[in-house]
């Protein structure tokens, strides 16, 4: 899907004279410690992704990646794999490029359409507004984002299990004696394995672009919240019932950032340990974390797409495309979907808060 997605984001950044995205190289890091059965794993597994579809990359001793990128400090126990074609997508510049480009082809963009009822007929699928007006379309691609499990249920009567998460990225500004540039210019992106101490799925960031600090989060380990009632933070509209949630989210956030701040210590020796801003963004996880692109059992003329899973934008295209071809009905999709069909998700309950996982 990455090698599907990246030339249709380059496609949609030349039209924009190249202001969406920069090609910075990254940095997949990983520990060599720990029992004997796992260590390496999942550099290996990477290693054998990049050597079986051909992928241009380089293994990397700490020495040799503080060498060639003096914004790391990495220590003796890590290695990593460096891959030249990674890079940043400007994201609200990606989102007002997609918009204008549809419009541009001829397509009627419509907002403040809050579905509540959907059916079909032999011709045509229609969705109908909470305030009474229809849309009518041969097919029907639903991508509700945090939505999904809501709108799955009220829109199709199928369950699709989801967890949406409020996680915390934070911002840390390099120190005022740093003469390293931390800039997108010259510091590559970053992902580690490295055990965040509220799960196993590590963190990944960002160099600087618009905020004089490079990024850092920690994922999969922000609060459980439900998007109608999200915090401010979290892209909600605040309010009483924002200000609770909040509230009920402020111990595991803080939890979050000490996590987020002990990795970068360990790691960036030329940045400031505490963040100068934080931030909230959604995460929507099926319980696999991988997306659903599928025909809804029961409504063929619909098709469903969602659970981004923290790794959803940057595929978007050939998200796209997939929910395209299944709309379409008569053109053969480009891929297998098999794996991302809802039914695989049926048997799956909810999300547990208590044992950080779904029932099954």
């Amino acid at each position: 899907m990455m090698l599907k997605s990246l030339p249709l984001w380059k496609e949609l950044d030349a039209r924009t004279g190249g202001a969406l995205m920069a090609t910075t190289g990254g940095l997949n890091i990983y520990g060599t410690q720990g029992a004997a059965s796992d260590r390496g794993k999942p550099l290996e597994a990477q290693l054998e992704t990049y050597l079986r579809r051909g992928i241009p990359h380089e293994r990397m001793c700490a020495d040799a990646v503080n060498e060639r990128f003096p914004q790391f400090g990495l220590t003796a126990d890590r290695e990593a794999l460096f891959q030249p074609d990674y890079g940043v997508l400007f994201a609200s510049r990606c989102v007002t490029a997609v918009w204008d480009y549809a419009a541009a082809l001829g397509v009627e963009c419509i907002s403040g359409f809050r579905a509540a009822k959907l059916s079909e007929g032999s011709e045509a699928a229609v969705v109908t507004a909470d305030d009474g007006r229809a849309l009518l379309g041969r097919s029907i691609v639903v991508a509700p984002g945090a939505w999904l499990t809501g709108l799955s249920r009220s829109l199709f009567g199928i369950h699709v299990p989801t967890r949406v998460s409020a996680e915390t990225v934070c911002y840390y500004a390099p120190n005022e004696a740093a003469t390293v540039d931390h800039s997108y210019h010259s510091m590559p992106v970053f992902c580690s394995d490295e055990d965040n101490g509220m799960g196993a799925f590590g963190y990944y960031g960002l160099p600087m672009i618009d905020v004089p600090g490079i990024k850092a989060s920690a994922h999969y380990c922000g609060p459980t919240i439900d998007p109608d009632a999200r915090p401010s933070s979290a892209g909600g509209v605040g309010g009483a019932l924002g200000a609770s949630v909040e509230a009920a989210a402020e111990g595991r956030v803080v939890d979050v950032i000490t996590s987020t701040s002990r990795f970068v210590g360990s790691t960036f020796p030329h940045v400031q340990v505490e963040p100068f801003e934080t931030q909230s963004c959604l995460y929507t996880s099926t319980p696999d974390h991988d997306y659903v692109i599928s025909r809804v059992p029961g409504f063929p003329r619909c098709v469903l797409a969602g659970g981004g899973s923290g790794h959803g934008f940057k595929m978007a295209p050939a998200i796209g495309d997939f929910a395209a071809t299944l709309a379409m009905r008569d053109v053969e999709p480009p891929a297998v979907l098999k794996r991302f069909e809802v039914e695989r998700l049926q048997h799956i309950e909810a999300y547990d808060e208590s044992r950080h996982g779904f029932r099954r």
